[in-house]
């Protein structure tokens, strides 16, 4: 489990800068801290857009809006944006649950409540959506290790000068992402063969 020292001096030791304390970290006593803390929040939302990661998972039901209060233009249904979310990754309801891809939607800005609304041709939707995880215990191992090298890249020029050794943890990080992205096709893809192989199986009793 990785506290939010870890992270950062793992980022820290990939540009070969020294190690931090908890109690520099907590005081904000070091141009590494500094560094790290002005870049800590935006780079973790990076990472988590970045990929479907399952550790900050959720699927639940979304609240639809009554056209009273917002009435979407093009789609049928106006339904409230998750407090948390940050990256929505599938719209659907009972009878789509099973496709890959998600139902067309889009999100639009309702400038009278001044909200951010999801609005889709789905009745009852569903999303599945990234949630902003704050508890650095229950990132994951492949997580972590994405995390450290871009936060990395932020680093590198404030603290070494240098773009290059900058430009090189971006290509880490993104070489990670891709990683995952490439695992979870490979998952979906046998998970589909297995469901298939099953439906055979169940055809010919």
């Amino acid at each position: 489990m990785a506290s939010q020292l870890n992270i950062i001096n793992l980022a820290l030791s990939h540009i070969a800068q020294k190690a931090i304390t908890q109690t520099q970290l907590d005081a904000d006593s070091t141009v590494q801290t500094q560094a790290a803390l002005r870049s800590w929040e935006y780079v973790l939302k990076e990472t988590l857009v970045g990929y479907d990661w399952g550790f900050a998972r959720v699927e639940e039901a979304l609240t639809v809006i009554a056209a009273a209060t917002f009435e979407p233009v093009n789609y049928e249904y106006a339904y409230v944006y998750p407090t948390s979310c940050i990256a929505i990754r599938r719209i659907f309801n009972s009878g789509t649950s099973d496709k890959t891809l998600s139902e067309k939607f889009m999100e639009v800005y309702d400038v009278t409540n001044a909200l951010v609304r999801i609005v889709t041709d789905v009745s009852d939707a569903y999303i599945r959506y990234t949630y902003y995880l704050t508890t650095t215990t229950l990132y994951d191992s492949y997580f972590v290790t994405a995390f450290s090298h871009r936060l990395a890249a932020e680093l590198a020029v404030p603290l070494n000068g240098d773009q290059e050794l900058a430009k090189a943890q971006i290509a880490i990080f993104n070489n990670l992402i891709s990683e995952a992205h490439r695992h979870s096709s490979e998952k979906t893809y046998e998970a589909h063969e297995a469901n298939e192989r099953a439906n055979f199986v169940d055809a010919r009793g």
